[in-house]
């Protein structure tokens, strides 16, 4: 597709009017299927992205061009931001993309540099290690480069919890060989190594490797490196010859750009002045995802207007309460009790077809509401392949839009996941 004809759709979903405000401002050009837009700075940029940018992807949607943005001053030339179909499937998690992360100047750095470890192909920082507070967006960027790194295929990327890597340790002989051959390593969760004393030795014995063919490793962990006092001396080292960028806890801003975003996805109209009090309410996006998920299923099952006394109701008993994200156990159980099985049947490799179906909606069930990658979802149901979650997920979002008494019975379990998930007062 020629300018020309970028003009021509640009022309057909704006008026001149609307054009003549911000066209001559924004550099345009096309290159390899690519649609560069070029802001004049960032105040703009952010300006664009309130007003303009939604209608300007969906008058160009079915082009065929992918879409990058980027800043001409500088101030932001390391951000670049595609636009994805929703129905791409990401190997990571479909959510994990730069373009969903909440940033302002606060957090511009660690984006940044996140960014040119995944656009590059020569490892510029190695290691790579992302620090911050439970809760600052870590684990989001660390699955970010991965997504960004598994454009051109999945094989040779290995990402994982300290966790998953002892249990890699555990059941396969070979698995130092095994992570050798891989060409990206991200390890989650680095502050959890203090459960397994041995992985250290062997993560000194990747690192040399992976820096030695400069291929790129991203570590993630809860605090500072400097505070992990139980790393040996030559793990914490290697840790420190790379670069090391530190998240901060959201704030305000950030926390209210959350609230629109998973307000927009849910199509949960909310007033900005419910907007900025659950901001406030709320310090962590944690606790904040579980007050929306109440609002959200509170308006899909009980009524489609949330009044101001509901509202209060909801904010004053999450306050009194500790508000916890569900957990793919939960989930299991609350299927379980709805088919009359046993989590134990249900992770079993039983095809009966009751069996499976139950299977598929506990699997799609986790996705929705724990935001589980398909890797992790099958991990998570008997160590089965990520094709498998796949199909069943797709399955289930088919099979609800085709039948009511199905998507009914999901508003059901849903609520019944809610109800697990409260807790007494302490």
């Amino acid at each position: 597709m020629s300018r020309d004809q970028v003009d021509a759709a640009l022309e057909r979903a704006f008026s001149s009017e609307e054009l003549g405000r911000w066209r001559s401002s924004l550099g345009m050009s096309v290159e390899d299927g690519v649609l560069t837009v070029r802001f004049p700075h960032m105040y703009f940029a952010d300006w664009f992205a309130s007003h303009a940018r939604e209608r300007f992807e969906a008058a160009l949607k079915g082009t065929g061009l992918a879409l990058a943005y980027e800043c001409r001053d500088g101030s932001r030339s390391r951000i670049v931001r595609e636009a994805r179909p929703a129905s791409e499937e990401l190997p990571f998690g479909s959510e994990f993309i730069f373009d969903n992360f909440l940033v302002n100047t606060k957090n511009y750095f660690p984006l940044a540099s996140a960014q040119e470890v995944a656009q590059s192909s020569h490892a510029p920082y190695n290691p790579f290690v992302l620090c911050g507070e439970s809760g600052s967006g870590k684990s989001f960027l660390l699955r970010a480069i991965a997504n960004a790194k598994s454009e051109n295929g999945r094989d040779g990327i290995h990402v994982a919890g300290v966790n998953d890597l002892h249990e890699l340790f555990s059941s396969r002989s070979d698995a130092r060989k095994y992570l050798i051959s891989m060409n990206f390593l991200a390890v989650d969760d680095l502050q959890e190594i203090e459960r397994y004393p041995y992985l250290q030795g062997e993560l000194l014995a990747l690192f040399d490797h992976f820096h030695l063919h400069r291929k790129q490793m991203v570590f993630a962990c809860s605090g500072k490196v400097a505070g992990l006092s139980f790393l040996t001396t030559k793990l914490k080292s290697r840790l420190e010859w790379g670069l090391t960028v530190t998240l901060k806890i959201p704030d305000l801003d950030i926390r209210t750009q959350y609230v629109q975003s998973r307000c927009r996805e849910r199509r949960l109209d909310l007033p900005k002045d419910r907007i900025l009090l659950l901001a406030q309410r709320f310090p962590d996006l944690r606790n904040l995802e579980g007050c929306l998920l109440k609002l959200w299923a509170y308006r899909e099952l009980v009524h489609d207007h949330i009044s101001d006394e509901e509202f209060d109701n909801i904010l004053n008993y999450l306050d009194d309460r500790s508000v916890t994200s569900l957990s793919a156990e939960q989930i299991i159980d609350a299927v379980c009790a709805q088919f009359d099985l046993t989590p134990g049947e249900i992770l079993s490799a039983g095809r009966r077809h009751e069996l499976v179906f139950a299977r598929q909606v506990a699997m799609f069930l986790c996705r929705k509401h724990l935001g589980l990658s398909f890797p992790e979802l099958g991990r998570a149901f008997g160590g089965r392949d990520h094709s498998t979650a796949l199909y069943s997920c797709r399955k289930i979002q088919q099979l609800q839009r085709d039948d009511k008494s199905i998507k009914s019975m999901l508003q059901a379990l849903t609520e019944k996941c809610l109800a697990m998930n409260e807790k007494s007062p302490a």
